[in-house]
């Protein structure tokens, strides 16, 4: 993959920068001398808080990019999906993060409080709050998604008008690969979505793959008012059962296993189901169905071209079509109704 010689190079950029910064302490600090090399001493007694969370922080970065191939490829074989190897690695991230900053805490807390004061302490965290608003809460947003699973990595989201697939989660936001409903088949639009985990707090997030993959469709076909409505409706039903009906019936049961109440098998379609609606000028007739929601457009064209051999091969059926007809004004009672039809 071209992702790994870069995943590699960061890797070892991160390690050698912490390195080069253990380096330049040794010099400074009078430790380590090189020959031909004159460096001031330093001392660093003042700024020893400092230095040690410095190097935590460098320290934690570097071990991270290290361990993430060495994750990846111990989980590969026991986990089916990458993205939710990866979704794995970012909570043991999170842990490890959440020890360094809190180590960090505690260094410079301990380094320098006593003569800070208790007083300056409040003033100082007052002023951090209220400049770290919007921070915080895409923190506390960050929380509530992870501790509630409102979603993880791989999965479709919808969420502040933009909706994608979940590539990265960070406590302070997520990024998604965008993919449209302007686009055929809810296509991916090529463009990264960066949305602040405040969102969370905010307004909904919908989850279209949260417990299951699938997504219900539906698919409307418009038959004029002289077609045999029945007719259009079996052919309809019988395009449905070859296209999508044994799909359905495979699943059909993953879906229960996700129903939070069993009333719900009675009111949640399981097989294609056809709706009829009036419209001005013809019979909408709804075909409602579900399919993998990765696969959404690709069933919908199949299901829309069998429709359309059906129909065409029918002479009981036609569609329904916006059309303008001319009559003259002096044409007899019965040549205005040839005319109309």
């Amino acid at each position: 993959m071209q992702a790994d010689p870069w995943r590699r190079a960061r890797a070892l950029f991160w390690l050698g920068t912490t390195l080069a910064f253990v380096l330049a302490l040794l010099l400074v600090s009078g430790v380590l001398s090189i020959p031909g090399l004159a460096v001031p001493t330093v001392s660093l007694g003042a700024y020893r808080s400092w230095v040690f969370i410095i190097l935590i922080l460098l320290s934690t970065k570097a071990l991270l990019e290290i361990l993430k191939p060495v994750f990846r490829a111990a989980l590969k074989s026991h986990v089916r999906y990458e993205a939710d190897i990866f979704a794995h690695f970012q909570i043991v991230s999170y842990v490890v993060w959440g020890t360094a900053l809190g180590l960090a805490v505690y260094i410079l807390i301990g380094g320098g409080a006593q003569e800070f004061g208790f007083l300056g302490t409040a003033l100082v965290s007052a002023a951090l709050i209220y400049v770290m608003q919007e921070p915080l809460l895409n923190l506390v947003g960050w929380i509530i998604l992870v501790t509630m699973r409102l979603y993880k990595l791989g999965d479709r989201i919808e969420m502040n008008t933009a909706k994608g697939y979940v590539v990265e989660i960070t406590p302070m936001n997520t990024t998604i690969r965008e993919f449209s409903g302007g686009f055929f088949g809810d296509g991916f639009t090529g463009r990264y979505a960066t949305l602040p985990n405040s969102n969370v707090l905010k307004g909904n997030v919908f989850n279209y793959t949260k417990d299951t993959p699938f997504i219900w469709d539906q698919l409307t076909i418009g038959v004029t008012y002289e077609s045999d409505h029945k007719a259009a409706e079996k052919l309809i039903l019988e395009a449905a059962e070859e296209i999508v009906g044994p799909m359905m019936r495979e699943n059909r049961a993953r879906l229960r296993a996700k129903y939070e109440f069993a009333d719900l098998q009675d009111y949640i379609a399981e097989e294609p189901k056809v709706g009829w609606a009036l419209a001005d000028s013809s019979v909408n007739l709804t075909l409602v169905y579900f399919a993998p929601i990765f696969a959404k457009g690709h069933y919908r064209t199949r299901l829309t071209k069998r429709i359309l051999e059906k129909f065409a091969a029918d002479p009981r059926v036609s569609f329904a079509y916006p059309h303008m007809q001319m009559v003259p004004a002096d044409a007899t009672p019965k040549d205005k109704v040839a005319v109309t039809r």
